[in-house]
């Protein structure tokens, strides 16, 4: 037995002599992860884009008393094309992909790593694979070659997503959801479920006078937003849920993916996808919230939501610093001369543009969780 590394082996993995085969330790089933999401380190002025080894080694030391995480780490420079590449581009840079068990294990984990080692890691949304079918279409020879048509595959890295002008059909993953509340709070749950698309096939059962039992069909991917939040909220606390393969397990629907710019540059992990009649509203409240919580620059930040096809469906602005380049020492510059004073304010305008091109706007995990909790 040779592990080069900590996740070559798990807790309690079944071990044997190599000469005697005497059983050295009894074997144990990890858990499967529930879901999956990318893992960058927080990036400042002291530590610009050196903190990914320092993230990998706490991860995997984390790994080691954790079972449920599952961790594929990808080397900084890794130019790769695997599928557990989990490259944030300009504005998060190289991070690991990492598999939890619940919305409530990311945060545990984020804590840990804060607590035990001292950093603070950005955790984008859940990442939800999406069965792509592609249909008969000039558009749709990808590949390397012009006779590789791919007919149908998975998609859960969102920059991967068909172009428009491409015949395709999304299938969404779906579970089985069975909630738990008391029955005075049955008509708020009830109009969650809906509102998360579980209105089909939608059952209720009383498990004694004051508790009734709910099952739907849900698409998995309002589960892993904010679905346990919202529930917690119209049941006063006293919901709870759990979640089961759906049968089907995936569902043909009208799905949109809305792409999130900041400053004409899409930012692939504020992304998202929705059902094509909630995009709108979806995308004007991720704009909102990314509006709050976004830090001001010294430039303008433009922050707009783009859907399929390059139509932008909302917009929001963040406003500049601005100093009053009129005074100086407590004096106005160009005393009532209106042309030197504009030919001032005309050189800070050109000077906050240039900004604008090469400036780069920070991103915390407020702004995530804009994405996570847009409903």
């Amino acid at each position: 037995f040779a592990a080069k590394k900590k996740t070559d082996s798990t807790i309690l993995d079944t071990l044997f002599h190599q000469q005697t085969s005497t059983k050295l330790a009894s074997a144990s089933k990890t858990s499967d992860s529930v879901l999956f999401a990318s893992v960058h380190p927080m990036q400042d002025d002291e530590n610009d884009g050196n903190g990914f080894d320092e993230l990998s080694a706490a991860v995997e030391r984390l790994a080691l008393n954790d079972s449920g995480l599952e961790v594929h780490t990808t080397s900084a420079g890794s130019s790769s094309n695997d599928s557990s590449s989990s490259d944030g581009g300009p504005f998060l840079g190289p991070g690991l992909r990492v598999g939890f068990q619940g919305l409530l294990h990311v945060e545990v984990f984020r804590q840990r790593l804060k607590d035990e080692f001292g950093l603070d890691a950005l955790v984008t949304p859940p990442k939800v694979p999406y069965n792509i079918k592609y249909l008969k279409g000039k558009n749709n020879l990808v590949g390397k070659g012009k006779d590789e048509a791919i007919e149908e595959e998975i998609i859960e890295d969102l920059s991967k997503w068909p172009s428009s002008g491409t015949r395709y059909e999304v299938f969404e993953p779906m579970v089985e959801v069975r909630v738990m509340a008391p029955m005075d709070h049955a008509g708020n749950v009830m109009e969650l479920i809906k509102r998360k698309r579980g209105e089909t096939h939608m059952t209720t059962t009383p498990i004694d006078e004051r508790t009734w039992l709910f099952t739907s069909q849900m698409p998995w991917g309002e589960v892993v937003t904010d679905f346990h939040d919202q529930l917690k909220t119209t049941t006063a606390g006293y919901g709870s849920f759990d979640v089961v393969d759906g049968d089907p397990p995936f569902q043909k629907s009208k799905l949109n993916k809305i792409d999130i710019l900041l400053n004409d540059e899409v930012v692939d992990p504020l992304s998202f996808v929705c059902h094509v009649d909630q995009a709108p509203a979806q995308a004007r409240s991720v704009c909102k919230k990314l509006h709050e919580v976004l830090p001001r620059q010294q430039f303008v930040t433009v922050i707009q939501a783009k859907a399929v096809g390059g139509k932008i469906i909302a917009s929001e602005r963040i406003k500049a610093y601005r100093k009053d380049v009129l005074t100086k020492g407590g004096k106005t510059m160009g005393g009532g001369d209106i042309t030197r004073k504009m030919k001032l304010l005309q050189k800070q305008k050109r000077g906050k543009k240039r900004q604008q091109s090469g400036g780069k706007v920070t991103l915390s995990q407020a702004a995530f969780n804009s994405v996570i909790s847009r409903s």
